[in-house]
């Protein structure tokens, strides 16, 4: 397994985790519930799941809206139709539907492609989730369970390991489900997939916990909880972070821009003769080279913050720094980007980034390589500017300066004699 995606993975598990550590800690205070704050406790699922479709709705994730009516609709069958014990031949039919059912319903979800939501992507997925829960209640409601209870196969009535409630063919089904959700989340690598793998193994341990206090509603509660967490962090990455790049985009700018303080310096960031690699090799050449672009950046920006501005245009931001302190960093990123081999990528370039390294580093400037380079402007916030946009328009000019003066150079608007010099390839 390549060390990367494996952190990866782990760091999109983290949040869950974490919820799921803290489920036995909140689980052993419930007892010390009186009766109204009991009852409360039990409101808190539907009330969290309406806030989540309704964030889910608004920002179009639909896996994560189809994974809340899951839930949802599991916790709403077991507040209304197993609140007795399972030893009723009804209740363990439909305890034991439900242990298949949720799995499955999980897998499903799992393998739909997140492509935004709309009526047509609604009616096709939604009665698939909604169908074998109201199966189940019709059931119920007309007392068809228990007549069902000799039928039931050997796998649903042996159970996996006492003194857990899971049988045994519910245990492979939850194991299944688990571990093609990890398959998916190795290779899609977004935090709804995370998201879908700790709700399964959630609900996996509240229904082989089934008879202690209070389960369902804290497991549902916290899976709610961690489908909120997932929705709002992924709006947030939406609104501020750059797809392409992975960096803040200008809403971050601005938000930092606000806190930054009376001293600091911004730098204004160009890609030279970006065009040329559109034109020349095409668009998917020239994401890549904003992406390279991108994190040569924020390797050799150390103390500095990255953003991208829009287009090939980038931001640095150097908080409490003069213009002097800031050119320094500004040289480093820019040399660090002019000397960088840009190797085109074709069908022959390794897919592993590993590999890519070695490739590159073979020599300085490998056969199939072409150079980029940057120029920079920079400005320092002083008295007499106003706001935030009068420093950016300002270190516009002087990256327009820098321009002027032949490209791949840093300038300074109160340096009177720009460090950089152009470098050769």
């Amino acid at each position: 397994m390549p060390r990367y995606n494996l952190q990866k993975m782990i760091k999109l598990m983290l949040p869950g985790i974490f919820l799921m550590l803290l489920a036995p800690v909140i689980h052993s205070q419930l007892h010390d519930l009186n009766v109204i704050q009991q009852q409360l406790l039990n409101y808190m699922p539907p009330l969290l799941g309406g806030l989540a479709i309704i964030l889910c709705i608004s920002f179009n994730q639909g896996r994560l809206l189809l994974t809340t009516i899951n839930l949802l609709c599991l916790f709403l069958l077991i507040q209304n139709q197993l609140q007795t014990s399972l030893s009723q031949p009804a209740n363990f039919v439909l305890f034991s539907g439900l242990s298949l059912q949720f799995p499955l319903l999980q897998l499903f979800i799992n393998f739909i492609p997140e492509r935004g939501l709309s009526s047509r992507w609604l009616l096709r997925h939604l009665p698939v989730i909604i169908s074998g829960y109201l199966f189940f209640w019709l059931a119920a409601q007309n007392h068809l369970l228990s007549a069902w209870f000799s039928a039931l196969p050997v796998g649903l009535i042996q159970m996996f390991s006492d003194p857990y409630l899971l049988s045994q063919w519910a245990v492979y089904l939850f194991a299944v489900s688990t571990l093609l959700g990890l398959v998916i989340l190795w290779f899609r690598a977004t935090l709804a997939d995370a998201c879908l793998v700790i709700i399964t193994l959630a609900i996996a341990a509240m229904l082989a916990l089934f008879g202690e206090t209070s389960v369902s509603v804290l497991s549902c509660t916290l899976g709610l909880i961690l489908i909120l967490f997932t929705v709002l962090f992924n709006s947030y990455s939406m609104a501020f972070i750059d797809e392409l790049t992975g960096l803040p985009g200008r809403r971050a700018l601005e938000n930092t821009l606000r806190s930054a303080g009376r001293r600091y310096t911004l730098g204004m960031v160009d890609i030279d003769h970006f065009k040329k690699f559109n034109d020349t090799y095409g668009h998917d050449v020239g994401d890549q080279v904003l992406r390279m672009v991108a994190s040569q950046m924020k390797q050799a920006a150390r103390g500095a913050s990255v953003f991208r501005y829009g287009g090939e245009e980038f931001t640095i931001v150097f908080k409490g720094m003069d213009e002097v302190s800031a050119i320094e960093i500004a040289e480093k990123v820019r040399t660090a980007i002019a000397a960088y081999p840009m190797r085109i990528r074709d069908k022959n370039r390794p897919g592993d980034e590993k590999k890519g390294r070695q490739q590159r580093n073979r020599s300085s400037r490998p056969e199939g390589t072409t150079e980029v380079t940057i120029s920079i402007g920079l400005c320092e916030k002083t008295p007499q500017h106003k706001d935030s946009q009068a420093v950016i328009k300002q270190a516009d000019e002087a990256l327009y300066l820098a321009k002027q003066q032949g490209r791949n150079r840093s300038v300074a608007s109160h340096i009177a004699q720009p460090r950089a010099r152009k470098t050769s390839s």
